[in-house]
């Protein structure tokens, strides 16, 4: 039977570990600093054994997957290497979108198989259904024998594989963090226009959820292009200008309004605006 551990009890780490287990694997060791937080992981995946050293990661036919955040996985695969685990032909994961497998080094030089293995989806809770596994793309980097193990990884997981170059890593997370948690901070400046027009939190948050669920469904359904509504995708540059001088008080929001509205008036202008209204959106959104 496939066996694995991990050390990082956080919310990733943690749904992925009970995602596997009901996909058939075996968890061996759940391993994290903070006794409290292994035990509570372990509680939710239901299975292998809580630790706070690195060492629980010994069996020999383990995965390691290291889901801590970026800036410890150099140092827990330093302190695994050191550990005196026997690492000869085992494979090690590390779950970052940013960092490249090369920041498992310490664990290549003692005889270990290694890649990135990135989740694009978001887990807001340690108790995540494994179902936000399904259908997902999971971005791959590392040793060509990683790789493959990393594919099998992802079938089971029900997942797709995109495979990555260590150059094309930040862009790509870059690219995952715009689409995930740039929503979300989106929503908040919504949300606080909504508030200074006088609209309390919970009725702005049932306005706003239809209508950015609905956005995204169209994204899915019909593409970016066709997808794109509202005055610059109408060419009304008298309803953008109002908009703008509304915000005139808010200049965060209003930053992020010219930005925003800059992209959309690169996808206007791929779907048909007219080259005269895609001039004079420039030139209001750029201020002159």
């Amino acid at each position: 039977m496939k066996s694995f551990s991990i050390v990082g009890a956080g919310r990733l780490g943690t749904a992925l570990g009970a995602a596997l287990v009901r996909r058939g694997w075996r968890a061996a060791a759940i391993i994290d600093k903070d006794a409290k937080a292994a035990r509570e992981s372990r509680r939710i995946i239901g299975r292998g054994k809580a630790a706070t050293d690195v060492r629980a990661a010994a069996g020999p036919d383990d995965l390691v997957i290291i889901a801590v955040p970026d800036d410890a996985v150099g140092r827990v695969a330093a302190g695994l290497a050191r550990s005196g685990i026997p690492w000869e032909g085992r494979y090690v994961f590390h779950t970052s979108g940013l960092l490249p497998s090369r920041v498992l080094d310490p664990l290549k030089k003692s005889g270990a198989q290694t890649a990135s293995v990135h989740p694009i989806q978001s887990f807001s809770r340690k108790d995540a259904p494994a179902r936000l596994f399904n259908g997902i793309t999971w971005g791959v980097e590392g040793d060509p024998a990683a790789v493959e193990a990393a594919r099998a990884f992802v079938r089971d997981l029900r997942g797709h594989v995109l495979l990555l170059s260590e150059k094309d890593k930040p862009l790509y997370h870059a690219a995952c963090s715009l689409a995930s948690n740039a929503l979300v901070a989106l929503a908040g400046a919504a949300s606080g226009l909504f508030r200074t027009a006088g609209i309390g939190e919970k009725a702005a948050s049932g306005m706003l959820f239809p209508l950015i669920q609905r956005t995204l469904q169209n994204v899915k359904e019909f593409g970016l292009e066709k997808a794109l509504t509202g005055p610059i995708a109408r060419g009304d540059i008298a309803t953008v200008r109002k908009h703008l001088d509304a915000l005139q008080d808010d200049p965060g929001a209003r930053e992020v309004y010219l930005a925003l509205g800059k992209q959309a008036l690169l996808l206007a202008g791929g779907s048909g605006l007219p080259a005269s209204r895609v001039r004079a959106f420039k030139r209001l959104l750029e201020g002159r």
